[in-house]
């Protein structure tokens, strides 16, 4: 019988819950955790409390079905003439380095050696994703920040590079290069009528525009987005003195094809592949391998209804369970948006 364990590490105790609500995105550093749990469970969940989610059953054992690890940042109690409730709001530990400001500097790294360095600072472990690369990122001649949290600093030069940085199920960050192919083992797919739900495709220009000017340490580069028949401005000026003419246009490219917003939402059951699916698939060797929905999974996509018949990045996952279901909201983009 599969179940949703939530437990207080930092106490070693067990939560009983009523609601889980779990978000991870390629925009957001931080997995979020909104969680639900009886009144009587109140004494047991603290405020920077370490709180996992971990999906159980006889085929996902531990140390596998890790779903998330959050930092408790609040804690809200409320009544009603129908319940009593306490709602538990988290995020990563890497909220911890984006909530930060001090100033520092390094001089030669990598992308992946200085993002180490912060994240060890912390606590915090940093993984360098595909591992058997070595470290594939460049390095950075120099690197600091001056009273303020290095955060978007890491993440513009992560982007400037491909790369991005988000937090993994353990909490800890790990950088990579959103997949460039469909992963074969798993076999994750999107197919209405069979493993879908409900569909929503959403054309969003409100934040589109015409010209993006990008400029650091006296360069400049624009670029022109056709698609976009307004004569709206975004500049961006980054504080990197170092950076070249190459990585100046990339930001410019990423920041038009991230704000062109053509996505697809669909709801889907469950919070990854079936048991039939991992047993069928897998086996019992789940090391290394993805039984959940995440974010950078590239999957087949086939919706008839949209015209739609393509290999699409997952940029979102809500996850949510009560007591009787378990559901997934998955946005896709286009590759491109992020590569």
């Amino acid at each position: 019988m599969s179940r949703i364990v939530v437990k207080n590490a930092t106490s070693g105790r067990e939560l009983l819950w009523r609601h889980i609500k779990i978000k991870k995105s390629l925009d957001d550093i931080c997995h979020t955790l909104e969680l639900e749990i009886p009144a009587s469970e109140r004494a047991k969940a603290g405020k920077h409390d370490r709180i996992t989610v971990r999906y159980v059953n006889s085929i996902v054992r531990e140390p596998y079905g890790l779903v998330t690890t959050v930092l408790v940042d609040e804690i809200t109690a409320s009544a009603d003439a129908a319940k009593h409730s306490i709602v538990v709001i988290g995020r990563s530990p890497a909220r911890d380095i984006i909530d930060s400001t001090w100033t520092d500097a390094r001089t030669g790294m990598t992308l992946f050696g200085f993002t180490e360095y912060i994240a060890g600072k912390f606590g915090i472990e940093c993984t360098n994703i595909p591992t058997n690369r070595g470290d594939p990122t460049a390095e950075v001649p120099y690197f600091s920040w001056q009273n303020e949290s290095p955060w978007m600093k890491i993440i513009t030069e992560a982007d400037s590079q491909g790369f991005i940085l988000t937090s993994n199920e353990k909490g800890g960050l790990y950088i990579w290069q959103p997949e460039g192919a469909v992963r074969e083992a798993e076999k994750f797919y999107l197919t209405e009528g069979q493993n879908v739900k409900t569909i929503e495709w959403k054309a969003n220009g409100a934040e589109q525009y015409h010209e993006y000017i990008v400029s650091a340490g006296g360069r400049e580069e624009r670029i022109l987005d056709d698609t976009c028949n307004n004569n709206r401005i975004l500049t961006i000026d980054l504080t990197n003195p170092t950076i070249d003419q190459q990585r100046l246009q990339r930001r410019a490219e990423t920041e038009m094809r991230r704000r062109r917003e053509d996505r697809v939402t669909v709801a889907v059951p469950g919070w990854g592949l079936t048991d039939a699916q991992i047993q069928r698939n897998l086996g019992t060797n789940l090391s290394g391998k993805e039984i959940f929905w995440v974010p950078n999974l590239l999957i087949p996509v086939s919706m008839p209804s949209l015209g739609l018949d393509d290999k699409l990045l997952i940029a979102e996952v809500e996850q949510e369970a009560s007591a009787e279901t378990m559901s997934s909201t998955i946005t896709l983009v286009d590759r491109d948006a992020y590569v």
